[in-house]
């Protein structure tokens, strides 16, 4: 009894060492949650005290000397204290960096939310988000919006005998009408009064310090709303669309290039369907033969003609006028076909054995749909949207095209630099912003999309040490919401 008890002193110390290093080890591997886990340094201390116990338990059996074990443990001992307070501060910096995340996210909800109101406004004068911060800084700075401030209240108790008489209402017949207010019977009797104005819209918006919430942590800066807020030179990024849906609303976009937003291209000239795939990223000069052309049984479907007589046409029109001014002529076509350079040598003959007035429309009709240049890829296009009020649509039936000088207006309106405007009607062949004018019988054609405006903006690269989530984001392309949709 007495040998147990003296066994059970020698090494009760060592093994509760052991057991809370033991306990120390298990914490630093299981514990912590998602990617959230203890230091490297927790664990290597945990393990120096794990070691502690094995080195005195070696001592007691007499393996090491007593000097041995000292100088071990006085090693251990202040590697434990430097552990601890290398442990304890990565917790601190840990907490200052949760604290410091929590602070940086409530001013980038500030900067979206900032963006989100300035949308929402601009979306109520002109039906659509925009996608382009220097937009939304003049629509802020040069703009105005309708303003309709109200003064007295809408009564709750029935209308008096007295605003009886003003609006008309007999006691008996009208005891119904008479039991309460409405807005209008409140007007017509003098109790509220409605003032309209126009206010520019930046001072509507932000003319006090306060936002939509009354929790404002920042003025708003009209230069540099689109810095992420408590970051050097990082900026929010947003876009915009026409999510499609089944709802009746249409909107009309000019289509531009994504490297040159004042490219406009017609709509006429984009691929939507997807017929002229075989020709993306290919440099295709001349026309395709599209479908079979009665009169010129020689060309086959998928042709490409690129010379007539060592010239190059990207319009029927001009094609048809040289085969009419060639009435003795051979005229040589180069044609590539499934590759190979092929020859044809044709004469008007050929084509027409008898020309008339009634042939050259027919023909002209056919080349219209049947000869034209290879389609744009619709990926290299982004929408640019604009207003009804600058869209020709004959009837329903009729493709939309533009209403040049309402838009020449709207260039004005929009700070629009109109020296780098381009419109380009026929593939190829660009027109100035200064030659395309209102007499011009050529038709811009546009496109019509269904569904509804949405938008989005987000922190591109957020603050986050933790990697909990990847940013905050208000505003969605995908979903139909913007008012709180944080993420």
């Amino acid at each position: 009894m007495e040998e147990r008890n003296l066994l059970i002193q020698k090494y009760i110390f060592p093994v509760l060492v052991i057991l809370m290093g033991l306990m120390l080890l298990n914490t630093a591997i299981f514990s912590g949650t998602g990617s959230t886990s203890q230091s490297g340094t927790f664990l290597l201390g945990a393990l120096v005290v794990v070691a502690m116990g094995v080195v005195t338990i070696l001592y007691i059996k007499e393996i090491i000397t007593k000097k041995t074990h000292l100088s071990i443990l006085s090693l251990m001992l202040i590697s434990c204290l430097l552990l601890g307070y290398s442990t304890y501060s990565s917790i601190s910096t840990t907490i200052a960096q949760i604290d410091l995340k929590k602070k940086i996210d409530s001013n980038i909800k500030q900067g979206l939310r900032d963006i989100e109101i300035i949308q929402l406004e601009y979306k109520k004068k002109y039906g659509w988000y925009s996608d382009n911060f220097e937009e939304l800084k003049r629509f802020l700075l040069n703009d105005s919006v309708y303003s309709i401030s109200t003064k007295g209240i809408v009564p709750d108790y029935k209308i008096t005998p007295e605003h009886c008489e003003i609006l008309g209402y007999d006691p008996i017949l009208d005891y119904i009408q008479i039991e309460s207010y409405d807005e209008q019977e409140a007007l017509k009797c003098g109790l509220l009064n409605k003032d309209t104005s126009w206010e520019n819209v930046l001072v509507k918006l932000f003319d006090t310090s306060q936002d939509s919430s009354n929790n404002r942590l920042y003025n708003f800066d009209i230069n540099n709303f689109d810095l992420v807020p408590m970051s050097q030179n990082k900026y929010f990024k947003i876009d915009a669309k026409i999510l499609e849906s089944n709802d009746d609303i249409t909107f009309e976009v000019l289509l531009h290039r994504k490297d040159d937003k004042y490219n406009f291209v017609s709509s006429y000239l984009i691929d939507y369907n997807g017929n002229d795939k075989a020709y993306y990223g290919k440099d295709i000069k001349g026309l395709i033969v599209k479908d079979s052309i009665p009169q010129m049984p020689q060309l086959l479907i998928g042709d490409n003609i690129v010379l007539v007589d060592s010239i190059s046409f990207n319009k029927s029109e001009d094609f048809l006028n040289a085969l009419k001014n060639k009435k003795k002529d051979t005229i040589r076509f180069q044609i590539l076909r499934s590759g190979e350079k092929i020859e044809l040598k044709l004469t008007q003959k050929d084509i027409i054995s008898r020309p008339s007035r009634a042939f050259w429309t027919d023909f002209q009709d056919v080349l219209s749909y049947n000869l034209q240049p290879p389609l744009y890829n619709p990926e290299l296009f982004e929408p640019f949207h604009v207003g009804k009020n600058i869209i020709v649509k004959e009837d329903e039936f009729s493709s939309p095209h533009l209403e040049i000088g309402n838009f020449k207006k709207l260039a004005i309106n929009h700070s629009i630099d109109t020296n780098s405007i381009t419109f380009e009607f026929f593939k190829g062949q660009k027109t100035n912003y200064s030659d395309f004018n209102l007499e011009t019988e050529d038709y811009f054609y546009l496109l019509s999309k269904v569904g509804t405006p949405v938008f989005i903006a987000y922190d591109p690269s957020p603050y986050d040490p933790l990697n909990e989530r990847d940013t905050l984001i208000t505003g969605s392309l995908n979903e139909v919401k913007t008012s709180g949709n944080w993420k």
